[in-house]
């Protein structure tokens, strides 16, 4: 795309027209407009923190483990109020339940019991030997 000759031609006049000596000017002006950070707070944080490299990654690390823990929390709590009872979480299994699943319960009891008799039938025969 740089090779276009019309391009060429609008990025060289565009790098022109800005004069470096009011570019300079513009951010040093726009350093003292407006609130900005305290330079007592950048100058605490620089002791602090950004002196070292070591404390520094360290910070960062930290941040963004903190805000990960930060937002999952905040996602899962938006996605629990808006899935409000259509979770396996937040239904209300009471609703649900029936007077025949006790007796199915029952039912698989007495099965278990036969097959216990089956396994007593076909037992030792050293006890026979006695």
């Amino acid at each position: 795309m740089l090779f276009n000759p019309i391009l060429r031609s609008v990025a060289r006049t565009g790098a022109r027209r800005v004069p470096s000596g009011s570019a300079r000017q513009a951010t040093t002006s726009a350093a003292k407009v407006g609130p900005g950070v305290p330079a007592s707070f950048l100058s605490n944080w620089y002791k602090l923190i950004g002196k070292s490299n070591v404390t520094y990654v360290t910070f960062i690390i930290g941040g963004v483990l903190a805000g990960e823990v930060l937002w999952g929390f905040g996602t899962d709590a938006v996605w629990a109020s808006v899935n409000k009872g259509r979770t396996f979480d937040t239904i209300d299994w009471t609703k649900f339940k029936s007077d025949d699943d006790d007796e199915d319960d029952d039912d698989d009891d007495d099965d278990d019991d036969d097959d216990d008799d089956d396994d007593e039938e076909g037992g030792d025969d050293d006890d026979d030997d006695e």
